[in-house]
């Protein structure tokens, strides 16, 4: 298989010079995947799309270069699709803010159109691609105008939480440790000394907490995702706020990408991860305890990894955190409600953050631009699922 690997990062790179139009990935994050995750992307194209989230963006880019300096640009999600819909005990929404930025709308916009147009084709509901397509945008409409509108909890939400048995601290930390992979001594000197670093800076962000809290119980490789499988994460189990096992805490600690090719978002300045950051708090719903961006501050241990702490983030887990799988949906109507949500969403994540005159020029512009790009997104979307499609049969041959 690792042979496989290799000829198909091979292959990547001659079609990328061969044509420009199949989306094609990354050479090197090909090269890098695991086996498993290249036999999970050559079976499914929704996995190949979320593979292809950069290539994705650079695209769209590409394809609105022209209406760009008329642009609003607003905190976007930066990969908002249909199976970053989460949920947990108290809270739902659109999740996973790694790819967050600074841009114009048409990128969250396109990205989830593209997703919901994979899904409807797959599930053989493509003849209502239209009425869902409406539905996103009367949410994305709605969100822009009211930002403190919050829709009714979706019913696949209620029905999952009913069936979903809710996990105990002990079974919410068994499942977190049997996710941990090795690290080698190197690592774990640098995912050791990382953390005390983080902690540091967390105590005087968070001076109620406890001391002892970021004890390092337990720490290990992570290898979950499609689009983010080759990005470095570690997953630490703290002691937290007392030395009772049973309130242990779980973070994930998590490198960023950069956004260089990415011609319409705007390069971070100062801290990298502050985008991650910015995005949760401005569009995200899902609250995480501890949220916070790598300080800008020298570690000897992680030099040795061709790693700075300023480019990693942290953010801890919450036991009943889940995400609606694709399986899950029954009905349109269930699907019809989700895209609802994630149009609001997305829309009042652009407003949030903004007040007075400011706000309202913001919303105005967004709307205006909104009407006059909706007729080229929708069919800008299906060009860009064909150049998807176009990439992942190729995989597939190959």
């Amino acid at each position: 298989m690792l042979t496989a690997v290799s000829n198909l990062a091979v292959w990547v790179v001659a079609l990328a010079l061969a044509s420009d139009r199949p989306l094609v990935p990354d050479a090197a994050a090909v090269a890098a995947a695991p086996p498993e995750l290249v036999r999970r992307v050559q079976a499914d194209a929704y996995n190949y799309f979320r593979l292809v989230n950069r290539e994705w963006t650079v695209r769209a880019c590409e394809m609105f270069a022209a209406d760009l300096p008329g642009q609003p640009i607003a905190q976007l999600h930066g990969d908002a699709h249909l199976e970053q819909y989460a949920f947990t005990a108290d809270a739902w929404g659109l999740d996973d803010f790694d790819d967050s930025a600074r841009g114009p709308a048409f990128v969250d916009i396109l990205r989830f159109l593209g997703s919901l147009t994979l899904f409807v084709q797959d599930r053989g509901w493509a003849v209502h691609t239209e009425r869902l397509f409406d539905r996103f945008f009367e949410g994305y409409r709605q969100g822009v105008s009211n930002p403190a509108f919050q829709p009714p909890e979706p019913e696949i939400i209620r029905r999952l939480l009913a069936k979903t048995p809710q996990r105990t601290p002990a079974a919410f930390l068994e499942w977190a440790d049997g996710l941990m992979r090795p690290l080698s001594d190197v690592q774990m000197q640098g995912a050791v000394a990382g953390m005390k670093v983080f902690s540091s800076a967390l105590r005087q962000e968070l001076p109620a907490t406890p001391d002892g809290y970021f004890d390092i119980v337990r720490a290990g490789r992570l290898r979950i995702g499609v689009g983010s499988a080759a990005v470095p994460k570690v997953l630490f189990r703290v002691r937290g706020p007392s030395a009772d096992p049973s309130d242990d805490v779980v973070l994930e600690a998590k490198a960023t990408r950069g956004l260089e090719g990415t011609a319409c978002l705007q390069q971070a300045h100062g801290r990298p991860t502050m985008r991650v950051v910015t995005g949760n708090r401005q569009v995200g719903r899902l609250r995480h305890e501890i949220l916070a961006a790598g300080p800008d501050l020298p570690v000897d241990e992680l030099k040795l990894q061709r790693f700075h702490l300023k480019d990693w983030w942290l953010r801890s887990w919450e036991a009943s955190y889940r995400e609606v799988a694709r399986s899950d949906y029954r009905t349109v109507n269930e699907l019809a409600a989700v895209v609802f949500d994630s149009g609001v969403q997305l829309g009042a994540g652009r407003i949030h953050g903004t007040e007075g005159a400011a706000a309202a020029e913001l919303t105005a512009a967004s709307l205006a631009s909104l009407d006059a790009l909706e007729p080229r997104l929708r069919t800008a979307t299906q060009t860009l699922v064909g150049e998807l499609l176009a990439g992942w049969r190729e995989i597939r041959r190959r």
